[in-house]
């Protein structure tokens, strides 16, 4: 009997964690999809010239670009 006793606590626990993470998710604000994707559109085009992947990074200002060129032997 005892191993009844502890599987239906631990399956009553288990349920008051999922009812809490559930309550935890449905209180969170939700905004449409269509108002998120232009939010992000429009931080992306007001963000562009400031991206080094999209604008490129000077050569003088560039920490990765060899200093030396490679000469074979």
């Amino acid at each position: 009997m005892s191993g009844k006793t502890s599987n239906t606590t631990n399956n009553i626990a288990q349920a008051r964690r999922t009812v809490q993470q559930l309550r935890g998710e449905a209180s969170i604000e939700r905004i449409k999809v269509s108002k998120a994707s232009a939010d992000l559109m429009l931080y992306c085009e007001e963000h562009a010239k400031k991206d080094p992947l999209l604008m490129g990074i000077p050569a003088s200002e560039n920490p990765f670009k060899d200093k030396k060129t490679c000469v074979l032997l």
